[in-house]
């Protein structure tokens, strides 16, 4: 025992006495400073096919009042504006048609038996917090199966009730004032009441006169004259409140409850020597909505959805010599169930079952009062890697439709299969490809069959095919261009019965056709860069281009092979940022190419090309818990006279002026 503890102590002396002796030989070498980066990812770059976002904060930069408005700033979009703030307004994804554009609001999709044209210009961006543009399909394969139904989808979500951990409640105040009498006060109020629970609460009101100026060209002649638009006003009343909760059990409830009621005048198309226009309008819009979701294991997700609407437009159509008075009500009844399978972290399937009820009823005497049951089911798969996505969906839809006076059409069926694919060839190389395949049925609104000014019961479903192949480039560049990404999409849409609904002199009665078959081809192009110029000063650049060759292929058409009307072949928008100390400053604009009202391509029919300017100021001041944003802008700088539908002519330069108190 001994003699282990002597030979203990001697190798430890001789590993001390090393160590001193070479002391003096060591050098110290400091290391060199390695910095890891990894650029950021958007979700268009991972996705199967093109998507396309709008944060809150870039939403302040390109001066919108109304989410119609931030779309125009998406490739593959056409925005159909009747002018104004009280103007209709609908949107087309790559000339699919508005009825093909689903809107989600906070997960659920919001309806319309009457026309199925949602009209964004109800939607205000105060309480918005992020938009998101799908063309084809999401990746999202554990939601709704309605909302996976149509050609693309504009989700947007809103503010949510929960508050960060260190506030219990906060208030959001703002109020905006601007040419022809546009005022907009808003109001949010947030509570978190203990661990589990939340709520909010939001109300908006729009008032505006709307008449603005623009200049009259009569026919093809140098003679013009200064007119003022008449009928515009706009009085817009919303309020919603908002609710969540969590269980013991792991289950989380969403709550939402809407209300819109308007009260508007609609300015008509512009006639030569006769500019007036008496129609008039009043809508109101009440849905309440709830979302469940509840985890089971580790393998085992699921979601139930209910959502009960109801709606009614009462539209007065005043000739001055004659009045006519229309009431049209619908009611929606909503529920689905989703069951989610998660096999591995790369593997995953799911089922959505969605049943819906709709009627539909009007004070016309020839109504006929039609109701329709719809079942939609989606069977889904995704295997997703770092590098590779696979997402396949197979949907099925079943429509019973009665009529209270009449024979209906036969009921309806039809599978209508997806499959996307998305794969990063080179570890080392930021290049994503993608592409996709997407056939889409859209049935006719109940205003389409029974309630255009020709009804035309016989109206049959459109069948759209869509084929997309494109790619995406993220990368950075240094300290200076710390993010930058480029996309690129060519598709093409075969669209079979295309139902086409053109308004008559007014935005509530239209004339609906199936124009045979339509083919669209077509490429976006999209850009974003980030630019450090120094600690102090940034700049943003947003920009995307968008051709389109979109051709009637009816056989024995007499407009065979010429361009479908209201869709030109180049348009395109772009966004400027710059962040300075003392403000914040944002340029931003939007073109589109010349197109045709019809397809006769008579020179009185055609629609000249126009650039919209704008440029907005924006500074935001804390002090202790209190934060005030201000904001300056001019919209149509240039003072542009165009018109995006025919006859309806667009605002020229106009201001506004904007507080937000937030505490």
């Amino acid at each position: 025992m001994e003699n282990r503890i002597l030979l203990i102590f001697f190798c430890w002396t001789l590993v001390l006495q090393s160590s001193f002796a070479q002391e003096d030989t060591v050098k110290v070498r400091p290391l060199k400073e390695v910095e890891i980066r990894k650029t950021l990812s958007s979700p268009s770059y991972l996705s199967t096919a093109p998507t396309q976002t709008l944060s809150s904060e870039k939403l302040k930069k390109i001066s919108v009042l109304q989410v119609s408005d931030a779309l125009k700033y998406f490739p593959g979009i056409q925005v159909k504006d009747y002018g104004g703030v009280g103007g209709l307004k609908t949107v087309s994804i790559r000339s699919l048609g508005a009825n093909y554009t689903a809107v989600v609001y906070d997960g659920l999709t919001v309806s319309d038996y009457q026309s199925g044209q949602i009209d964004l210009g109800r939607f205000s961006l105060d309480n918005v917090e992020q938009i998101n543009l799908y063309i084809g399909e999401n990746d999202i394969i554990f939601q709704p199966a309605r909302n996976q139904a149509l050609g693309g989808a504009i989700y947007i979500t809103t503010q949510s009730s929960k508050l960060p951990a260190n506030k219990k409640r906060e208030i959001k105040a703002s109020l905006q004032a601007g040419s022809w009498k546009m005022l907009n006060p808003t109001l949010l109020f947030r509570q978190t009441i203990g661990p589990t629970l939340s709520w909010n609460i939001s109300g908006e009101y729009l008032n505006t006169e709307g008449n603005y100026p623009f200049i009259l060209t009569y026919g093809q002649s140098n003679l013009r004259s200064k007119e003022k638009r008449n009928n515009s006003d706009v009085r817009n009343w919303k309020w919603e409140t908002n609710g969540s909760g969590q269980f013991k059990n792991g289950g989380k409830l969403l709550f939402k409850t809407y209300y819109f009621h308007s009260n508007r005048g609609l300015p008509g198309a512009v006639i030569y020597y006769n500019p007036y226009s008496g129609e008039r309008m009043s809508e109101q819009n009440i849905f309440s909505q709830a979302h469940y979701t509840q985890s089971f294991h580790d393998r085992f997700d699921f979601q139930a959805n209910a959502k009960f609407n109801y709606s009614s437009v009462d539209y007065l159509a005043d000739q001055g010599f004659s009045k006519q008075r229309y009431l049209y009500y619908q009611k929606e009844f909503y529920l689905s169930a989703a069951l989610l399978y998660k096999q591995s972290k790369s593997l995953s399937f799911s089922f959505a079952n969605d049943g819906i009820y709709g009627d539909f009823s009007s004070n016309l005497p020839n109504g006929v009062f039609p109701s329709r049951i719809h079942w939609i089911s989606a069977l889904a798969g995704k295997y997703e890697k770092s590098n590779f996505t696979l997402t396949v969906r197979m949907l099925n839809q079943w429509v019973f439709e009665r009529l209270r006076i009449g024979q209906a059409d036969k009921n309806f069926r039809r599978l209508s299969p997806y499959l996307g694919l998305s794969i990063q060839p080179l570890h080392n190389l930021p290049v994503r490809l993608r592409a996709f395949y997407k056939n889409t049925y859209r049935l006719p609104t109940f205003a389409d069959r029974y309630y255009s000014s020709v009804p035309n019961p016989n109206l049959k479903p459109e069948n759209a095919n869509q084929y997309n192949l494109g790619f995406s480039i993220v990368s950075a560049f240094g300290e200076r261009i710390p993010y930058i990404s480029f996309s690129a999409d060519a598709y093409y849409n075969k669209v079979k019965n295309k139902i086409v609904a053109r308004p008559l002199n007014s935005m509530v009665i239209w004339s609906v056709q199936n124009f045979g078959k339509v083919d669209v081809r077509g490429i976006d192009l999209d850009l974003k860069m980030q630019m450090a110029l120094n600690d102090r000063f940034s700049v943003e650049i947003n920009g995307d281009y968008t051709y389109q060759n979109v051709q009637d292929k009816t056989p024995q058409s007499e407009y065979y092979g010429q361009h479908l009307p209201y869709t030109p072949r180049h348009t395109g928008s772009g966004l400027i940022s710059f962040k300075m100390p003392w403000a914040d400053c944002n340029y931003h604009w939007i073109y589109s190419g010349e197109r045709y009202d019809n397809q006769s391509k008579q020179p009185s029919s055609w629609m000249k090309s126009y650039a919209e300017h704008g440029i907005s100021l924006t500074k935001t001041l804390a002090w202790s818990r209190y934060r005030w944003n201000f904001s300056a802008e001019c919209l149509n700088l240039s003072n542009e006279q165009y018109e995006v539908v025919k006859n309806y002519p667009m605002p020229g330069r106009s201001f506004r002026l904007g507080v937000k108190f937030i505490y």
